[in-house]
């Protein structure tokens, strides 16, 4: 979303250009399963695009079911951003699977969703450009693969890990030289923006957890999404709120369970001034074990569970 960006760098760290990362995203891409005339308009983009690139990997604490409810409905996150005023991206459903966008910017397009299982969603966008940054309206043609990983961890919290693989192709040789040229700045924003909206699902999630009254008088307001996609919305904030609730009743009675003469857990010892900290000797220090949990899901898709990438290793530390 081009006018969500911000000046500042994303907090991952960039990403590579490989071979071997562009044809593991042409694996991805499950061909075999997407209808033949989307199979044909799939192939002509990313066997030759003008322009491929692998966004780095955000982890989120984040609920799976309204994860996966807020990627199938992106107006409703865009609608949440428009009530905030902080962007002018518009978007409107048109069917099912598909929908029109308009950053605000100058860039317009239709897409369709034309896969979708629950691991990963195959995204086909067609449209165009026009605005100071090319002297005459750049068409081009879009594959987005989003692959999406679950994990618990073992306080009992749901983790996601997303990466996106995006590859463009340019209607004409200019459009392609010029898109190639500004590539940099191109991948800088689509690196901060894909951050930046994972960061706002996880923050959405936290707040169905702990304020669920304040989340369903949000959904009230939000009058350009459909309302039969705001009454799912509804649904699903309450039941991460009543998750939440048996999750946090659970985790009291097994403390009022356990023996009073045990260790004091982490998470109830007492705070202590970062200065001791420094004194801990790293080489002592033991990594972080994430238990994963496999979810229930029917023998013809299966989950796929990504690992927790190590530039978020700290994090999850803290």
């Amino acid at each position: 979303m081009g006018s969500y960006a911000q000046a500042e760098e994303p907090e991952a760290t960039l990403v590579s250009f490989s071979r071997e990362e562009k044809q593991d995203a042409l694996r991805q891409i499950p061909f075999n399963n997407l209808r033949p005339q989307d199979q044909t308009r799939v192939s002509s983009v990313v066997k030759d695009p003008s322009i491929f690139r692998r966004l780095p990997v955000q982890v989120i604490d984040c609920d799976p079911e309204l994860y996966a409810f807020l990627v199938t409905y992106p107006e409703v996150v865009v609608s949440i951003w428009e009530l905030m005023g902080i962007t002018t991206v518009q978007v409107q459903r048109l069917g099912p699977a598909k929908f029109h966008a308009n950053d605000g910017a100058g860039t317009v397009s239709k897409v369709d969703v034309i896969y979708a299982d629950n691991d990963t969603n195959v995204f086909f966008a067609e449209g165009y450009y026009e605005g100071p940054l090319a002297p005459k309206r750049i068409t081009a043609q879009c594959v987005l693969v989003l692959k999406s990983g679950f994990t618990t961890a073992a306080n009992g919290k749901a983790y996601i890990s997303n990466r996106l693989d995006v590859f463009v192709k340019f209607e004409s040789r200019g459009a392609d030289f010029l898109a190639r040229t500004l590539h940099p700045l191109i991948g800088k924003t689509a690196d901060y923006n894909f951050a930046e909206t994972s960061s706002f699902i996880s923050k959405i999630s936290k707040n169905a957890e702990s304020n669920v009254a304040g989340m369903q008088n949000l959904i009230g307001k939000l009058s350009k999404v459909e309302p039969t996609v705001r009454e799912q919305f509804g649904e699903v904030v309450g039941r991460v709120y009543q998750r939440k609730v048996i999750a946090e009743r659970s985790l009291q009675q097994q403390m009022a369970q356990e023996d009073p003469n045990e260790p004091v857990p982490l998470a109830a010892a007492p705070a202590r001034e970062p200065a001791a900290l420094e004194r801990i000797d790293s080489r002592s220090a033991k990594p972080l074990v994430v238990h994963r949990v496999e979810p229930v899901t029917d023998e013809n898709t299966p989950m796929a569970f990504a690992p927790v990438p190590r530039k978020r290793y700290a994090e999850l530390r803290r």
